[in-house]
C-alpha cells in the first residue's frame, strides 16, 4: 500500500466515524473543527489499527490534527510492522 492508498483508506475511515459523507474530508482539514471528539477519536484508532495491522501510540495519535498527520502515524507503524523503520 503506497502512502496515497493510506491517505485514502484513512480518510474513509474518519468519514465514517464521523458520519459523512465520501469526499467530504480532505487530508489537511482539521478535525477539531468537525464533529471530532475522543469517543470519535477512540472508534478511529480502533479502526485504523484493525485495517492496517498496526498497533499506534495513543498520545501521538490524539496529538493528530489531520487525516494526514493519522496517516503518517500509520505509515510508521507499517513500516516498525515490515521492518522498515
Amino acid at each position: 500500500m503506497d502512502a496515497a492508498d493510506t491517505v485514502e483508506t484513512v480518510i474513509e475511515i474518519i468519514e465514517e466515524v464521523l458520519g459523512e459523507m465520501p469526499g467530504e474530508l480532505s487530508p489537511d482539514d482539521v478535525l477539531a473543527a468537525r464533529k471530532w471528539d475522543s469517543i470519535a477519536s477512540l472508534e478511529a484508532l480502533a479502526q485504523l489499527e484493525g485495517r492496517f495491522g498496526v498497533n499506534l501510540d495513543l498520545r501521538r495519535f490524539h496529538a493528530a490534527r489531520t487525516a494526514a498527520e493519522m496517516a503518517d502515524l500509520v505509515a510508521e507503524g507499517l513500516a516498525v510492522r515490515t521492518g522498515g523503520a
